[in-house]
């Protein structure tokens, strides 16, 4: 669930909690780029949300962080990496309800999937892999004939989470990172008779991470950052063949950013 759907959620079960006019807090930001194109690029999304509310013997505080990559090569997509922290901490009239959920996904199978009412610390995992189990092909034509381009990227992931739900108190807070990244190359899959053929890439597709230490208090209110890191990325891949002294080009992608690091909120 995204944090502006839980935030919505939880404010209305707090509207229907009390009657009381509710003082509610909240600081969240988010941050979402697509690059490149199917032939070479994907995806990054990054979120992290905080919110509290007072409303007569009702406090909550909540806090969120989510991360999530796509990798496209040869028209072919998948998810790299994944992560979802939430916490929520409620005293109503007294009562205490505490929740959290944590989940990491890699190539879209969970590799941790938890939910828990108390504090809990995920230590810190990191994976590599190949994005694809088959490395994709297409066909692309190039002057006169068409070549066969194969290619695959190497990926990696990393995590890690302190989770803190606090007993008699409507406090949360995530401290943790998380990172992934993605790492494109091609080949010419045959050669064709009287032809040179060829590729050329340059496929850093995504270097990124989100770094978040945040509490939300009902009492003492928020505070705390989260800050989000995109490398810079530079993509190119196109496919080449020569014959009788003469060159022929396609090129397929060619994209380019510089460095981004975005504060999604400091308090």
């Amino acid at each position: 669930m995204s944090f502006h759907k839980l935030l919505a959620s939880l404010l209305t079960i707090a509207t229907l909690a009390t009657t009381t006019t509710a003082q509610v807090t909240s600081r969240f930001a988010s941050y979402d780029r697509t690059i490149g194109n199917s032939w070479l690029g994907g995806a990054v999304h990054a979120y992290a949300g905080l919110v509290t509310q007072r409303s007569g013997g009702y406090e909550l505080g909540n806090a969120s962080a989510e991360l999530r990559g796509t990798g496209n090569l040869l028209r072919a997509s998948r998810e790299v990496f994944e992560v979802i922290a939430n916490v929520t901490n409620v005293l109503n009239n007294g009562v205490q309800s505490r929740s959290g959920y944590f989940r990491a996904e890699v190539l879209g199978a969970s590799v941790v999937n938890s939910s828990f009412q108390s504090s809990s610390t995920f230590a810190r995992r990191s994976w590599t892999f190949n994005l694809f189990a088959s490395a994709p092909s297409a066909s692309v034509p190039v002057g006169p004939i068409s070549i066969t381009v194969r290619g695959n990227a190497g990926c990696g992931a990393g995590m890690y989470a302190n989770l803190l739900l606090p007993a008699a108190t409507p406090s949360v807070s995530i401290i943790g990172d998380a990172n992934a990244y993605a790492f494109a190359n091609a080949s010419v899959g045959a050669g064709i008779p009287g032809f040179s053929v060829g590729v050329g890439i340059e496929g850093r597709i995504a270097n990124q991470r989100l770094a978040i230490g945040a509490t939300a208090n009902a009492r003492s209110g928020l505070s705390g950052s989260a800050t989000y890191t995109l490398e810079a990325i530079t993509l190119r891949l196109y496919a080449y063949a020569e014959a009788f002294w003469q060159t022929w080009t396609t090129t397929l992608t060619t994209w380019s950013a510089g460095r981004i690091v975005r504060t999604l909120f400091s308090i």
